[in-house]
Parts: C-alpha cells; sequence; structure tokens
C-alpha cells in the first residue's frame, strides 16, 4: 500500500516547515490559512490570488504572497460564486425531465390498483415539492411547504366535503395518532388510509428530493433513468401491463437529461464554453431533435406492432417447474394441510383441508342464500384465474318486477374485517356502508367488476365493519332453461370456453357420455351436476395434490376419486366447456348456521370460515347466469322445480368408464422432503404472525444498524485503509498531531471520490490536477493539502490549527454551486 506523502528527505521536510516558519509564535497564528472570519466574507476577485501559493503551486513557499496572511480570502461558500446565466434554465428543464420520469413511475400503479385511484393529484403534489427545491426554497421552508402540501391533499382525498371548514385537522391528527398506535403495536392491518397515504407521499417526496440534488449538484442521472427502465420492464413481465410506451417515453427523458448534464464534462473534455445563452439553446435544440427523431423511431416500431405484445408475462409456474425438472423422476408437490376459508389466490388447488370454525361475519336476512364473492374464468390445469378485471363505481340498478328483492345486513368480525362484500345474489343497492371505525362510507367509493361480480372498497379506504345492501337472487325456471338453445354471443364464448390445450382426452370423453342424449345446455348441466354430486364422495382429509404436469380434474375424477367445493366445482366446469356449454368458477360462501329467527322470518346467520364454499354459475342467452351445486351436501342454490335424475344405469356405466381410466400416483422421496420444506416455510409464517411484534422490532433494528453502518462507512470510520500514511517524526506517537487521524479520514473520503492518489503525486500535485467544477472548490482542496503538510509533517508547529477550522475547509470543499 502506498503512502500518501512519499519521503523526499529533509529537503521537502524544510521546505514545509520554513513555509509556516513566519507564523509560528504570532499572536495571528490561528488564523493560519482560514482565520477567524466567515467563510461568506471571501472576495474572489482579490488581485492577490494569483501570486498565492494556493492558486499558483510553483510559487517558493518561502516567499509566501502578503495576501496568505488574510487566509478568509483564499475559502469561501461555494453558493457566494455568481451564478451561471443558464443555471435557473438548466434546473428547471432536469426537474421537468425528473417530474416526467417520477410519472412514468406512478402510472403503472393506477393500472394496478383501483379505478378510483387518480394520478393527477398526487402528481400535482410531487410538481409543486420539486418546484420548491429547484428554485432553491431554504431547507426549513421548503419542507414546512412541502408538509403543509401533503396534509392539505390528504384533506382533500379523504374530506373533501369538510376541507374548507377545517375541521377535518383534528379528525386527522386523531386518526394519525391512533395509526402510530398500530405501528406500534404491529397491527398493520389496522392502519387507515390517512396513514398509508402520508407514508407514501412523504416517502417518495423524502427520495424526489435526494434525486434532485444528485442531479443538480452531482450530475448523476442515469441509476435513475435504469431504475425506472427496470421497474417498467418488470411490471410487463410478471404483472402484464402495457408499458412499452413508457419505456419509449422514459429513454427519450433519459437520453435529454444526460444532454443536459453531461455538457459540463463535454466542455472539460473538448475544451468548448457555452458561455452565451444562445449556445446553451443550440445544444438544448439538438438534443431534442436526435431524442425526438430516435424516440419517433421507436414509437413506430412499437405502433406496428400492436396486434402482438412485445413482452410476454413470466409464468413462475414454467419456472417453478423446470427446477424440479433437475430430477429425473416426476412427483406431486404435498404441501402442509391448507385451512378452510376464502382467500384470494386460486392458481393451485387440491390437497387435504382442515375446518376453521371461527367466524367470519353475521348477517340478517329474510332468505338463506350463498353470499358470493367472485366468478373467475380461466382454468390452466391447476386451477383459476380473472385476466379481465376491471373495476368501476357501483351504479344502483333497478330490480325486476318477476323476483322479490331482499333486505340483507351484514356484520363483520373484528378479526376477519375486509373491504370486500359478500352478497345473496344480483346486487341492487347498497343503503349503508359503516368503516371499522364506525365512520360512514358513501356507496360511490365502492367498485364493482362487470366480468367477475367482485364488490370492493378501494385499497385506500378503511376496512369494511358492517353493510346493508338490497339483493334479488335468481330464481331458476327449468322450463324456460331446457328450451333455451339460442346462440351464444361471442364475448361468452371466447371467455368461457376457454380449457388448457394439455386438458386429458378422457375428461372430454367423461363428458361427452354423461351428456350424451342431452340436448340441450340445460340437460348438460344438470347431467353434469348430477354425475358429480352422486357418485363422488365428498372429503376435506382424502384429497391429494396432482403431479407437476397432471390436470387438476383429471386426478380428481380418477385418482383421488373424492374431494372437497374446488373439486366438484372445478370439473362440472371444465365438463361443461369440453361439451360447448359457457360457465364460470364462482367463490364466495355457504349459507352459514342459523342463530335465530324472529316472528317475521327474519334469518340471523353466522358465516365461519368452514363456509367459505366454491359453486358453478352456467350462461343462459335467456336469463344470463344460473348457479348450479354439484358438491354433494350442498343445497343452498333452490330450484323451484325438481331436476331429472341420472339413471342407475348411466350412473353404473360412467362408474366403470372411470374406473378403467384411473392411474396411480408417483411417490418417492422427493414427495417427502417437498412436503418437509413446506411444512417448514408454514411453521416459519405461524412463527412471525405469532411474535409480530418481536418481528417488528428485530426489523427495525436491522435497519437501523444497517443505516448507522452506511453512515460510519461513508464518513471514512469504517473504511479499509487503502492508503497508508506516512509521517517524518521517526514513529512516537507523542509528536502526532491530534488532527492528524481526522484529516486522514477526510483524505479517504476524497480517495473515494475521486480516486487514490499515486505514488510519485504529492497531495498538492494530486490536488491541483483534481477536476473540480469551481475555482472555490480548487482554492480550499489547496488549502487543505497545506494544512495537512504542516500537521502531519511538522505537528510541533501545527497546533495553531482548530478542528473547527479544517472542517469549515471540508464544507467549502464539498459545495458544488
Amino acid at each position: 500500500m502506498q503512502p500518501l506523502e512519499p519521503r523526499r528527505g529533509l529537503h521537502a521536510r524544510s521546505r514545509t516547515s520554513h513555509f509556516f516558519n513566519k507564523r509560528a509564535g504570532t499572536s495571528s497564528a490561528r488564523n493560519s490559512y482560514l482565520g477567524t472570519s466567515s467563510l461568506g466574507t471571501t472576495n474572489i476577485s482579490n488581485p492577490h490570488l494569483s501570486t498565492s501559493p494556493l492558486s499558483s503551486p510553483q510559487a517558493n513557499p518561502s516567499h509566501p504572497d502578503p495576501s496568505s496572511r488574510n487566509p478568509s480570502k483564499l475559502i469561501f461558500r461555494a453558493d457566494s460564486l455568481p451564478p451561471q446565466p443558464n443555471s435557473l434554465f438548466r434546473d428547471g428543464l432536469i426537474t421537468l425531465l425528473l417530474f416526467l420520469l417520477l410519472s412514468e413511475w406512478l402510472r403503472p400503479l393506477a393500472w394496478m390498483g383501483d379505478e378510483l385511484i387518480r394520478i393527477g393529484p398526487i402528481l400535482v403534489v410531487f410538481a409543486l415539492c420539486l418546484a420548491l427545491d429547484c428554485f432553491r426554497v431554504p431547507y426549513g421552508w421548503g419542507w414546512l411547504a412541502k408538509c403543509s402540501i401533503i396534509v392539505v391533499f390528504i384533506g382533500y382525498m379523504f374530506n373533501r366535503e369538510t376541507l374548507l371548514t377545517g375541521g377535518w385537522i383534528l379528525s386527522l391528527v386523531r386518526t394519525l395518532a391512533q395509526d402510530f398506535v398500530y405501528i406500534v403495536q404491529a397491527h398493520f392491518d389496522l392502519i387507515s388510509g390517512e396513514m398509508r397515504t402520508l407514508l407514501f407521499l412523504m416517502g417518495w417526496t423524502l427520495l424526489l428530493s435526494v434525486v434532485q440534488a444528485l442531479m443538480l449538484q452531482r450530475q448523476h442521472s442515469l441509476w435513475f433513468v435504469m431504475a425506472t427502465l427496470i421497474y417498467l420492464v418488470g411490471i410487463q413481465l410478471v404483472f402484464g401491463a402495457d408499458t412499452v410506451q413508457g419505456i419509449i417515453r422514459t429513454l427519450g427523458y433519459g437520453l435529454l437529461l444526460m444532454a443536459l448534464l453531461n455538457l459540463s464534462r463535454i466542455e472539460q473534455t473538448y475544451r468548448v464554453t457555452t458561455v452565451r445563452s444562445r449556445h446553451y439553446l443550440q445544444w438544448l435544440i439538438v438534443s431534442v431533435i436526435v431524442v425526438g427523431m430516435l424516440s419517433g423511431v421507436g414509437w413506430l416500431s412499437a405502433k406496428q406492432t400492436e396486434s402482438e405484445p412485445l413482452m410476454k408475462p413470466v409464468s413462475w409456474a414454467h419456472w417453478y417447474d423446470r427446477l424440479f425438472e433437475l430430477y429425473e423422476e416426476e412427483t406431486g408437490v404435498s404441501p402442509a394441510v391448507a385451512t378452510s376459508g376464502y382467500g384470494q389466490n386460486d392458481t393451485s388447488l387440491g390437497g387435504p383441508l382442515q375446518v376453521d370454525t371461527s367466524p367470519v361475519f353475521t348477517a340478517k336476512t329474510s332468505e338463506l342464500t350463498y353470499w358470493r364473492g367472485e366468478s373467475k374464468s380461466f382454468y390452466d390445469g391447476k386451477g383459476w384465474t380473472q385476466p379481465t378485471q376491471k373495476l368501476e363505481p357501483f351504479v344502483t340498478t333497478s330490480t325486476s318486477a318477476t323476483a322479490p328483492v331482499i333486505v340483507q345486513e351484514i356484520l363483520m368480525n373484528e378479526k376477519a374485517a375486509n373491504k370486500q362484500l359478500f352478497v345473496g345474489g344480483g346486487l341492487r343497492s347498497i343503503d349503508m356502508l359503516l368503516s371499522e371505525k364506525g365512520k360512514p362510507i358513501p356507496s360511490w367509493n365502492v367498485l364493482t367488476s362487470e366480468t367477475s361480480g367482485l364488490t370492493t372498497l378501494p385499497e385506500i379506504a378503511d376496512p369494511l365493519s358492517y353493510y346493508k345492501i338490497t339483493v334479488q337472487p335468481i330464481k331458476e325456471n327449468p322450463d324456460l332453461l331446457n328450451t333455451d338453445i339460442a346462440p351464444y354471443p361471442e364475448e361468452i364464448t371466447r371467455e368461457y370456453l376457454q380449457l388448457p390445450e394439455s386438458l386429458p382426452r378422457t375428461v372430454r370423453s367423461t363428458a361427452e357420455q354423461v351428456t350424451e342424449n342431452r340436448l340441450t345446455p340445460y340437460a348438460k348441466a344438470v347431467a353434469i351436476e348430477q354425475y358429480l354430486s352422486q357418485y363422488f364422495p365428498y372429503s376435506l382429509e382424502k384429497p391429494t395434490n396432482p403431479s407437476r404436469s397432471e390436470d387438476f380434474v383429471s386426478h380428481f375424477l380418477f385418482v383421488d376419486r373424492t374431494g372437497y367445493c374446488d373439486h366438484f366445482s372445478t370439473a362440472m366446469v371444465v365438463m361443461l366447456r369440453s361439451v360447448g356449454v359457457p360457465a364460470r368458477w364462482v367463490k364466495g360462501y355457504a349459507q352459514g348456521t342459523v342463530d335465530a329467527t324472529d316472528d317475521n322470518g327474519l334469518h340471523e346467520v353466522v358465516v365461519r370460515n368452514q363456509d367459505a364454499h366454491s359453486w358453478v354459475e352456467v350462461y343462459f342467452p335467456s336469463m344470463g347466469w344460473v348457479p348450479f351445486e354439484p358438491t354433494p351436501g350442498f343445497s343452498g342454490i333452490s330450484v323451484d322445480q325438481p331436476r331429472d335424475r341420472l339413471t342407475t344405469a348411466t350412473m353404473e356405466q360412467l362408474g366403470m368408464t372411470a374406473s378403467l381410466t384411473n392411474a396411480p400416483v408417483t411417490k418417492s422421496v422427493m414427495s417427502k422432503s417437498s412436503e418437509w420444506l413446506h411444512t417448514m416455510k408454514n411453521n416459519l409464517i405461524q412463527l412471525v404472525k405469532a411474535y409480530k411484534s418481536a418481528v417488528f422490532v428485530l426489523i427495525c433494528t436491522i435497519c437501523l444498524l444497517v443505516g448507522l453502518y452506511v453512515v460510519l462507512r461513508r464518513q471514512g470510520y469504517l473504511l479499509r485503509r487503502t492508503v497508508e500514511f506516512s509521517s517524518y517524526n521517526n514513529g512516537s506517537p507523542n509528536q502526532q498531531h491530534p488532527l492528524t487521524p481526522f484529516m486522514d479520514r477526510l483524505w479517504r473520503q476524497l480517495f473515494r471520490k475521486y480516486g487514490v492518489k499515486p505514488a510519485n503525486q504529492t497531495v498538492r500535485e494530486y490536488v491541483m490536477n483534481l477536476q473540480v467544477a469551481h475555482q472555490g472548490q480548487q482554492q480550499a482542496l489547496m488549502a487543505f493539502a497545506h494544512i495537512y503538510e504542516s500537521v502531519r509533517y511538522d505537528p510541533a508547529r501545527a497546533f495553531a490549527y482548530s478542528k473547527r477550522e479544517i472542517t469549515a475547509i471540508w464544507k467549502a470543499i464539498q459545495k458544488t454551486h
């Protein structure tokens, strides 16, 4: 490892000592290079500057210029430099491009969230915060203004009606105080939308402040542009969002940013200057033209390939399968036993279930009905997804005169509070909504999907506690349906006849045999419903998981031959689609347990996690979607007239056909190891849930330690000593200046920023060769080098310097404008 200053013999030592000899012992010794005057009093136009040893390294140190006795004129604040002519214009352009890049981050968030989330007001908040930093508002006042803007925005979002009165401020303070208690207690699911919005805006505001400072002061932009591109590509690959236009725009913004920020480097490299405004404008116009042409070519190329996406979403199931193909034998994955309940992820069905009897909600209804959650239409051989899920504000609809309406009241359990509404039929109106905190929620906040029937509150809303709705149950008319042979609309057949290409032929053959001699779609649906409910027994414990390449329905029909609602409902939908009848998979809750019934026939039911259920809806042109129940033991879907039964001979024939196609499941050591891994994963999740407060404290402690490590390393305390510092005091610790370790640490920070000093250079030569933006930095570096020579090589005569003076010089070195 090289020394900071190579030995030069007695001549080098005497030269440095002689340079400071005239000041030793004088009354003005403590003023040395800095003096006691403020750094802000420096005059850059000092005529003595050209002859001072700081500005001319070749000057004779034994005859310092008289101006060096007033060192305060040599070091000055960077912001005392006269501003460049194009500084504000340049900063405004860079800030504008940063704002446009930020908009590309928020656009996919609006796509992935619900329709009520508007990024326009959020962009206005960020634009105002960026403008405050662009116009260099003082730090304290700037952040006070930013916080005020964010608070007003939260009031606008959550208390729009009382925004001008100001009463919402006290309510906001109480809400945030309660949320702080929830955070300390690690009850993150109870945090209000106001607190989540506040954390979101404050986090982004802090990030933008740092990014803007790096762009304006350090001229660093490539990393943020690359992060934006990676983010947009990841959104498209993982979630399937169309971000091609955003990627093209981001490339254009990034090229313009680099053109503006690298102008100063080009000036230094090629010895050109843009002091005049018109030269700067010429550079800007040329950059805009070049970037515009490149972006136009990219936009036209993307426009020509709109019919087919440029990037397809990543199939994580595909990669999961490829990972296990490292093993030669095929095996099924046997995860730990799951518990019953309503979940959001239905991509992998199967396996045994444990009963969870915890209550979800209590309801009052005059008629016992299923509680519908949502439907899903895409089956991939393993489970269900809903690719077209567009949420729109709920609109009250009129009721049909041929069917009665039901008023239902639902009170959610405190531990099961969520934002989804479960309804007992076609939702006609929402009469009342209350949040978990007892606040009324306007009905126009509710979002619904026309394709799946999902009814929910926005993500930023508080959890739901109580709601009162009016629904209209679907009353089936077998006579009408049995004569319905009208053609299906194209949008229905396109989405609800979908089947995977890998569907086994045996499943289709079984469906064709079950529906043989059944001429109408309704007759086929009844036949498949009765076949499944009468021939296959119900069980929660016996079902097993299909292997990686095995179809879920095939595994149920020909291997397990027993299952629960997910098996029966999925099998019925797949079998109906295989014979040309549109159907979809529906999930929600069964009727529940009747707790009491009053004199008016109003039932009070308790719905538990064990009542989570799935069933089938079949499409008929005359009535729309009609529910069917293939699961044995469930009869919540009422039928006005009894359905036809399959004959015993037909059932026996189908049973023989199914038994002939039975295939055993391969078991191996890998299945046991996979089961052990899944069990360990579930145990770990349960452990985190049980001790979530301790886990939260542990995570905060780790983050604090990491942050402390980063700060200490940045300040030089934890840096590896890549440079050894030598001295001429014969290694005696008594002669070492107390400021030597402090200045050594500052040198290491300089080396990390500008590169390590070559062994054949002195510190003065190293400093003079550095490419710095302003003359004030160069003078501060030279003063720092002179003081360091005195502190390290002549400590006996360098006690006139103080740490405060050296710190002031260091701050001047770090100033960039």
